[in-house]
């Protein structure tokens, strides 16, 4: 049973009602009292994991834990590509937003828009700020979520446009550019920065 604290305790409830036992049976099992299972179920509390795992044992059932990756979220992202940036290697930086984007993928997408919502802490340059907004729009319409707010503020836009390539590349690229120019997903051409579609998949 690998899911958020919420769906958790419903399922553990539907287990308890399905063997035909009672809060106070469950209590019981636990050695506690009927309501503090009954604040358990409602989601009154903050259960420790031990407290989930007697209830589950009490229940017939087990509980399982699912860690998510930091780098699922925006916020943490943008602090790799700071740190990736500091150390002068802008293709780690352009890494580390693509593995987010695979990270989203394997996401509900109630995680998904926890990931995104959140507005990151700038790294420090404009262009990249742009493009991690950028990408958690263009992440949004992928997935069918609203668009975070955030990435609307005014700093998320560019006033000259920006090709990702040249900077990961470390020299002028005009064939590519042009073709990042022809097919850059909209939610980063309209910021002025430009990335091949293409290159937001990871090989």
């Amino acid at each position: 049973m690998e899911s958020s604290l919420e769906e958790t305790l419903a399922e553990l409830r539907e287990a308890r009602l399905s063997h035909g036992l009672s809060q106070a049976d469950v209590a019981e099992r636990m050695g506690t009292t009927q309501s503090a299972v009954a604040r358990l179920e409602a989601a009154q509390s903050d259960p420790r994991l031990s407290t989930l795992l007697r209830y589950a044992e009490s229940v017939g059932e087990r509980v399982g834990l699912l860690p998510q990756r930091e780098a699922s979220s925006v916020a943490a992202t943008a602090a790799h590509v700071k740190a990736s940036l500091a150390a002068g290697d802008a293709d780690e930086a352009l890494r580390h937003i693509i593995q987010m984007l695979d990270d989203l993928h394997g996401l509900t997408n109630e995680l998904r828009l926890r990931a995104l919502r959140d507005e990151p802490d700038s790294v420090g340059d404009r262009r990249w700020d742009a493009l991690l907004a950028g990408v958690a729009e263009y992440a949004s319409g992928l997935f069918g979520l609203a668009v975070p707010g955030w990435t609307a503020a005014p700093g998320r836009f560019l006033h000259r446009f920006w090709f990702v390539v040249e900077d990961v590349l470390g020299r002028p690229a005009p064939g590519l550019a042009a073709l990042a120019f022809v097919s850059a997903p909209p939610a980063l051409a309209n910021r002025g920065v430009f990335l091949d579609g293409d290159s937001l998949v990871s090989v």
